[in-house]
């Protein structure tokens, strides 16, 4: 009896184990929209890469809610709904209000689009020492996947003054659907083919800005 016993809890915790790990992370992503955010006009060679970078800013989870959604000034950015999820998607440099209706609420962001800014002073991938320059006029740096195949070097980001870096290292292979993270300055190994990407997220610490600085491995 005991032991059967024992059977039928342990395949209970198992489904239940089962069930848990099947819900989507986002389900339990909370309803919140910022007060403020803002995105990046990036150059046409930058944006040639879209598993890089996506045109569209994602502001706020909504999950299954009836919102309304609007972009007091359509010429700086225009919203969407879109995967349950509000998106902006900058035009051009300036401000805009995009107002949420759900129910009785209304919120409020000031959403601000600027012109790229290159924050970094120099980055080392390994041996090789990227000059700020680089990344001048684009966000993203190519370099020959067959050269780095399978080796673990050390990725780090030099800022320039005024500039922070948000959190580590985010990097992905080809076939990830999520990327992970590492400290700056760190070893990563390179692997999984063509497409190998090390991301790194800086903020301006007066402004807010953020830039996503890319070095995609082709």
């Amino acid at each position: 009896m005991k032991k059967s016993l024992k059977k039928i809890i342990m395949v209970v915790l198992t489904f239940a184990m089962m069930f848990a790990m099947t819900v989507p992370a986002y389900a339990k992503e909370a309803f919140k929209i910022p007060v403020k955010e803002n995105a990046t006009i990036y150059s046409s060679k930058t944006m040639e890469n879209r598993r890089c970078y996506n045109p569209d800013e994602r502001i706020a989870y909504i999950g299954k809610r009836k919102v309304a959604v609007r972009s007091s000034n359509t010429k700086v950015a225009t919203v969407k709904i879109k995967d349950n999820a509000i998106w902006a998607t900058p035009k051009k440099a300036g401000t805009t209000t995009i107002t949420v209706k759900t129910g009785q609420e209304t919120y409020k962001c000031t959403f601000t689009v600027y012109k790229y800014v290159n924050p970094v002073s120099s980055a080392k991938v390994g041996k090789l020492t990227i000059k700020g320059t680089a990344f001048k006029k684009n966000a993203i740096y190519n370099l020959r996947y067959s050269k780095y195949k399978n080796k673990s070097i050390a990725f780090k980001f030099n800022l320039k003054k005024g500039w922070k870096l948000r959190g580590g290292i985010s990097y992905a292979r080809s076939n990830w659907g999520v990327a992970k993270m590492s400290p700056n300055g760190s070893k990563i190994k390179v692997a999984g083919g063509s497409g190998f990407l090390a991301v790194a997220l800086a903020e301006n610490i007066k402004t807010g800005q953020r830039e996503r600085i890319h070095i995609y491995f082709k």
